[in-house]
């Protein structure tokens, strides 16, 4: 289950950029899933020639895991400079997507970000 549940989020993943967050019933049960979630999401494609193609472009990182997390958060900064200029600023090239658990329920979650939709709507019409 959990390998199908990584192919088809992986499959979505390449049409939006954002976070993955797994709620409902799955959530509770998402210790025995999530790892198995990931690594097929990390995976490779074997190509004809006997090379690997990497699934997804992205870096795939398991937010529940308290050393990942860290290191979805601390990203890769570097420093480069802007052209034509003498001031350098911090840029963070890596391409990642955290996958999570819904603490709340996907109830309340989708309540909430129709609530902030919502708000958000009203403040640019006054």
């Amino acid at each position: 289950m959990a390998e199908a549940a990584g192919d088809a989020i992986s499959n979505a993943v390449t049409l939006i950029d954002g976070l993955v967050v797994i709620g409902g019933g799955l959530s509770g049960a998402s210790e025995l899933f999530l790892p198995f979630i990931v690594e097929e999401m990390k995976s490779y494609y074997d190509k004809p020639d006997g090379s690997k193609l990497r699934r997804l472009i992205a870096n795939i990182y398991n937010l529940e895991d308290a050393g990942q997390l860290q290191k979805f958060l601390k990203g890769s900064t570097k420093e480069i400079s802007v052209p034509g200029s003498d001031k350098k600023v911090k840029y963070d090239p890596e391409m990642r997507i955290g996958v999570g658990i819904s603490k709340i329920g996907t109830s309340k979650a989708i309540s909430i970000g129709a609530y902030a939709f919502a708000l958000n709507a009203v403040d640019k019409k006054g």
